[in-house]
C-alpha cells in the first residue's frame, strides 16, 4: 500500500490531519509527486485552508481556470500579499524544472513579480552547478579592481589587472575543498 492509499484510508477514517501529515512526509522524500500534490490540496481543502491548498496546487498542472483552484490562488494571493511571501509560501522541496509546465509558468510569474518589487528569489531547490571546467579563479573576479593609482572600472581587458588577492582566495578556495575531499576518503578507509 503507498502513501496515497493511507492517506485516502486517513480521509475516509475522518483523520484529515493525520493525511496532511502522512502527505507532507510524502512530499519530502517525492518532491514533485503531481498525485501527492493534488491529493495534499484536496486534504487542505477538507481542513479549510484554501490558501494551502492553492499552495499545492501552484506547483501542478492544475488549471488556472478550474473554479476549485482558482478560489485557492486567489486565497493563497490575500493571505501572501507580497510576491515575495507567496513565494515563500510555497511547498518547494525540488528543483522548478521537476514541477510540470503550468507550474514553471507560474513559478516565472511569481518571479518577474518578485523582481518587479526590487526584490529577489530563487527557488529554494534551484542549483547553481560549477561549469565542466570546475572553478576559476575568473569567477571570483571583481571588474572594478582598485589598482592603487586609480579604480578600475573594466574597461581594460588582460590578466595583470586581476587581483592577487582574488587569485589567492579562489586557489585556497580550491585546496580547501580538495583538503575536505580528501580528508572525507581517509576517514571511510581508516575510519
Amino acid at each position: 500500500m503507498d502513501v496515497i492509499d493511507r492517506a485516502q484510508e486517513d480521509l475516509a477514517r475522518g483523520d484529515t490531519i493525520g493525511a496532511r501529515d502522512r502527505l507532507v512526509g510524502a512530499l519530502r522524500r517525492n518532491p514533485a509527486s503531481p498525485s501527492i500534490l493534488e491529493l495534499l490540496a484536496y486534504t487542505y481543502l477538507v481542513l479549510g485552508d484554501r490558501a494551502a491548498a492553492g499552495a499545492a496546487w501552484f506547483l501542478t498542472d492544475k488549471s488556472d481556470d478550474d473554479p476549485t483552484a482558482s478560489a485557492a490562488f486567489a486565497a493563497l494571493a490575500r493571505k501572501y500579499r507580497s510576491p515575495l511571501a507567496l513565494a515563500e509560501a510555497l511547498p518547494i522541496h525540488a528543483p522548478s524544472d521537476w514541477y510540470p509546465v503550468r507550474a514553471r509558468i507560474r513559478l516565472e510569474r511569481l518571479g518577474a513579480a518578485v523582481e518587479a518589487n526590487g526584490q529577489r528569489w530563487v527557488p529554494p531547490r534551484d542549483v547553481v552547478y560549477f561549469d565542466e571546467d570546475g572553478l576559476n579563479s575568473d569567477d571570483f573576479y571583481d571588474s572594478t579592481v582598485d589598482t592603487g593609482d586609480a579604480e578600475y572600472d573594466g574597461d581594460r581587458t588582460g590578466s595583470s589587472y586581476r587581483s592577487v588577492r582574488q587569485r589567492a582566495i579562489a586557489a585556497a578556495i580550491v585546496i580547501a575543498i580538495a583538503a575536505t575531499s580528501a580528508s572525507v576518503v581517509l576517514a571511510l578507509i581508516f575510519g
